[in-house]
């Protein structure tokens, strides 16, 4: 599945290139699972709290509490079937007393996220998601 997406094609995508400013790789992205069926894959990470006046991240700022997630489902094949979700969560628990990132809670609150993506979604809750154009 994520072997036919074209990764480069996404990250032209102005919207994902805005939160992911790195090029993506298979590597960046984790199997996500519903009811143990994989529904698809997702990256995400942690965004720092404001951009410098050039436009550039400000990692002096510290993380925001914001996580920014690609979810491409099993039967994407286009970007326009990739979603990008935000999610907020305490910023303190985006790193660890290490210094170092807490990805377990990073991933589980993109994982969080896309579960409710994905309910709203449902037919029986039908509302817009959001999609990439």
């Amino acid at each position: 599945m994520l072997d036919d997406f074209d990764l480069d094609e996404l990250c032209r995508n102005p919207e994902v290139s805005y939160y992911f400013r790195y090029r993506l790789h298979r590597r960046d992205f984790h199997e996500f699972r519903l009811q143990d069926r994989v529904r698809g894959h997702y990256a995400a990470k942690p965004l720092y709290g404001q951009l410098t006046s050039a436009g550039r991240v400000d990692q002096a700022a510290g993380y925001s509490g914001e996580v920014a997630a690609l979810f491409i489902p099993i039967k994407a094949r286009v970007v326009h079937d990739v979603s990008l979700i935000v999610v907020h969560i305490d910023p303190q628990r985006i790193t660890l007393p290490t210094g170092r990132r807490n990805w377990p809670a990073i991933l589980e609150a993109a994982k969080d996220g896309i579960r409710e993506m994905l309910a709203e979604s449902s037919p029986s809750k039908r509302r817009d998601n959001t999609r990439l154009n």
